[in-house]
């Protein structure tokens, strides 16, 4: 794929997952924890920080110490993540296992997307877990320091997990605009590519429809709560609730996480994340539209893609649609 999502923190989960480290780490890391949650749970203990970036790496780690073992969710779907990128790897010969991490995205082999679909099932559930540590820290600050008061919304996970098939939000022009405009430019591209290489032979499986699905809601959902629903709010917070400043940084850092070889300089990306940012706050600082819109954008252009693949004799090529288009 032209720019696949995350490729540079999933470059350094390639790099560790690849020998098969994380699963006794993440292990050991646990294994002390235990011990400590009640206490932490008695004490109210809170953090806008300190608990939600180190579940990033160490998915389950917030909830353990806030004493909610809900935390086994995250680990078990990170350490799931582990053994199916593992799968993976032990089905190709070490001289064909590449270290470059846009290779899980660009094959058509079911052996790197299960690398792929590991690394990003790590991923997800590290963001996921960052988000809800952060909001169950949320009313404690709003009760003892007065602060994250414009975070009046509940909106649970299981909300957020359901909001790609709330279609009602394609009603809003918000949505169907931005989404609008996205399927006929990919629509564009895509008859234009196969008209001129008409001699080439195109296919579109369940297969390349269950990857492409996959990838766009692990995105939308995870990206979003990371972003959104963690690091917006607490630049707002801490930039004194200077909107413009605090929008604009986690759209930087949005556009920084999309970094890579083949996109240098990632503002579409950037815009994107500033415009996600603008629909998080006008919805009441929840996340359904930019879910809703963030998943539905990655599956029309990982479909593009997919629908511009082309295969000879029985081989897969690489071969995909380029846009300048941020996944």
């Amino acid at each position: 794929m032209g720019s696949a999502p995350f490729r540079a923190f999933n470059g350094v989960l390639h790099r560790i997952l690849k020998p098969g480290i994380v699963l006794p780490v993440v292990l050991i890391a646990l294994l002390p924890l235990r011990a400590g949650a009640e206490e932490c749970a008695h004490s109210r203990f809170k953090s806008d920080l300190l608990l939600p970036f180190p579940s990033v790496l160490i998915p389950g780690f917030g909830q353990y110490f806030q004493g909610e073992w809900s935390g086994a969710l995250y680990t078990g779907a990170a350490l799931g993540g582990v053994l199916l990128y593992q799968s993976g790897a032990s089905e190709i010969p070490e001289q064909g296992l590449s270290d470059d991490p846009a290779t899980l995205f660009d094959t058509e082999s079911w052996s790197y997307r299960k690398m792929a679909l590991g690394s990003m099932a790590y991923q997800g559930s590290g963001f996921l877990s960052a988000y809800s540590a952060f909001r169950s820290s949320v009313p404690r600050f709003q009760d003892e320091n007065g602060r994250y008061l414009f975070l009046t919304e509940d909106e649970s996970l299981g909300d957020m997990a359901v909001s790609p098939a709330r279609f009602g939000h394609l009603a809003k022009l918000t949505s169907a605009i931005p989404l609008g405009l996205l399927a006929g430019a990919m629509g564009y591209l895509v008859v234009d590519e196969r008209s001129r290489r008409s001699d080439a032979d195109w296919t579109f499986t369940a297969d390349d429809l269950a990857f492409s699905g996959a990838l766009s809601y692990n995105a939308g959902l995870s990206e979003e709560a990371v972003f959104r629903g963690w690091l917006l709010p607490m630049a707002y917070e801490y930039t004194g609730q200077r909107w413009w400043l605090a929008n604009g940084a986690q759209a930087l850092l949005f556009g920084a996480a999309h970094y890579g070889r083949d996109n240098r300089v990632p503002w579409p990306q950037f815009l994107l994340g500033y415009y996600f940012g603008y629909l998080t706050r006008k919805n009441g600082w929840t996340l359904s539209e930019s879910i809703f819109v963030h998943t539905w954008w990655d599956a029309v252009i990982f479909t593009a893609q997919a629908l511009t693949t082309r295969r000879s004799d029985g081989t897969a090529s690489t071969f995909r649609v380029t846009a300048p288009i941020p996944l």
